[in-house]
């Protein structure tokens, strides 16, 4: 993969990444207090994500226990966004290998996370990334991103 195109790849994820992150914190702001401008400074924005999950999912069955549609689309579209967490870690926090003196071999990506096993300390996590899967992986991104979308505007309506 050429360095300029897997570069913009990777830009772009660490974009729909982010968006996601914010549209998650908007969303407990918004099954929160819809009109309480203290909650989201002083309660969401550090959060990590997978307490932001975790509280979406609490609070979301609370507030959309009368409407089971809405409930059912908030938990699937966590389900899907909790799945892409750990790639999600590996992706912003790992080392990434790539050979620029092959543009068609693809990319690896390192987990730091170390664990002990059979008397030794072991990387756990390599994964190889090329064009195609970078693609699908900001597909997937953008997907998510218009679920939580939908549930907000869902939410919104009187």
């Amino acid at each position: 993969m050429q360095k300029e195109r897997l570069f913009a790849r990777i830009g772009e994820l660490t974009v729909r990444y982010a968006t996601l992150e914010h549209q998650l914190q908007s969303l407990l702001d918004l099954l929160l207090a819809q009109d309480n401008q203290l909650i989201g400074p002083f309660l969401i924005h550090e959060l990590n994500l997978a307490v932001l999950l975790r509280k979406i999912k609490h609070v979301g069955r609370y507030r959309l226990q009368n409407n089971a549609r809405l409930l059912a689309d908030l938990e699937q579209a966590l389900k899907r966004i909790e799945a892409i967490r750990d790639l999600r870690n590996l992706l912003m926090h790992g080392n990434w290998q790539i050979n620029e003196n092959c543009p068609t071999c693809p990319v690896k990506v390192r987990d730091f996370k170390m664990k002990f096993e059979g008397g030794q300390w072991q990387e756990t996590t390599e994964t190889t990334f090329n064009e195609r899967k970078l693609d699908q992986l900001v597909a997937r991104l953008q997907g998510m991103s218009n679920d939580v979308q939908r549930v907000m505007q869902g939410i919104q309506r009187p």
